[in-house]
């Protein structure tokens, strides 16, 4: 909404009415002057310039009090959108604090609508054994499952006996391939064997103790394959459940020749299984796949030692 001063509104219609006075007065003073022009020279002085000039001016003159120059200043006043009342209803502690209303259960089904389902003839649902299919079913079901528990058992206990029972047959039969074969050439000449030399070496001997030291230097785990006592004497002398040899060969000829030998004369096989104490070891089978022995290599830089284990050495309790 524009609203306009009323004392700059009187201002206005005032100078108005003073533009349309001075309109009239204005052409009287210049109608002398063009009555004379148009005596004097006729239509020609309407070439002139300076009389379109004038023509122009007293033109705009009789225009201008028309508009309003000098209009009043305008104070635009914005009323503000009225805003529409919001209710407030006052709410009751008591009202929030109250447990909400239970949802009524839904309306049950009439009878009428139920025995169209019931009609269909949908299979009966078993929610109880009877007593007497129960005693059937324990008295067909706990022999069987007894009965396999034991087979297994039995399978198992043998199956654990054989895997760990040596034949002593077989021993005796590798102990006496080895050592026909071990201390032989490849012609089955010459002996090797110097087991005699380890096993009597003489503790009170400088020379004999110098170089037992410095054959031991090759040894990784002394204690996995001499005895304690020997070990703290320096004669280390084997333990006594192996089955010692050492032979003057070095460990690739003792390997292929005598132990390979052996074991193609006894019928068996002899398997990389790592090693023991760091050193080589092997476990030699039967024909029947079933384990024999098991055998160390120490290489000892020119000669070897070579220890038949009765059982593998790695198992506890060995």
């Amino acid at each position: 909404m524009v609203r306009v001063a009323p004392s700059e509104s009187g201002k206005g219609l005032v100078q108005i009415a003073m533009g349309l006075v001075m309109q009239p007065i204005l052409f009287v003073q210049a109608l002398p002057y063009v009555t004379a022009q148009l005596s004097a020279y006729g239509v020609s002085f309407l070439k002139r310039p300076v009389i379109w000039m004038a023509l122009g001016f007293h033109s705009a003159l009789l225009i201008l009090p028309t508009v309003d120059l000098s209009a009043p200043k305008v104070d635009t006043v914005v009323e503000p959108e009225t805003e529409e009342e919001v209710s407030i209803e006052a709410v009751s502690l008591s009202d929030i604090l109250a447990p909400p209303q239970a949802v009524p259960p839904p309306p049950a089904a009439t009878p009428s609508a139920a025995r169209p389902a019931a009609a269909v003839g949908a299979p009966p649902v078993l929610t109880k054994v009877p007593e007497r299919l129960e005693e059937i079913l324990e008295q067909q079901e706990t022999p069987q499952t007894n009965e396999f528990d034991n087979e297994f058992e039995n399978e198992f206990e043998e199956q654990e006996e054989q895997s760990f029972a040596f034949d002593p047959g077989q021993q005796s039969a590798l102990s006496s391939s080895l050592s026909q074969f071990l201390g032989a050439s490849s012609q089955g000449s010459s002996n090797f064997d110097i087991t005699a030399t380890w096993l009597g070496i003489d503790p009170t001997n400088p020379t004999d103790m110098r170089f037992r030291a410095k054959d031991i230097e090759n040894v990784i785990d002394p204690a996995a394959f001499f005895t304690a006592d020997s070990i703290n004497n320096g004669t280390y002398l084997p333990l006594p459940q192996t089955t010692f040899k050492q032979i003057a060969r070095n460990i690739d000829l003792v390997n292929r020749e005598g132990l390979g030998q052996a074991l193609l004369s006894a019928g068996m096989s002899q398997q990389d299984e790592g090693t023991y104490g760091g050193h080589s070891f092997f476990g030699v089978y039967g024909p029947n796949g079933q384990p024999v022995n098991y055998i160390s290599l120490i290489d000892l830089k020119g000669t070897t030692l070579i220890f038949v284990w009765p059982n593998d050495p790695r198992a506890s309790g060995s």
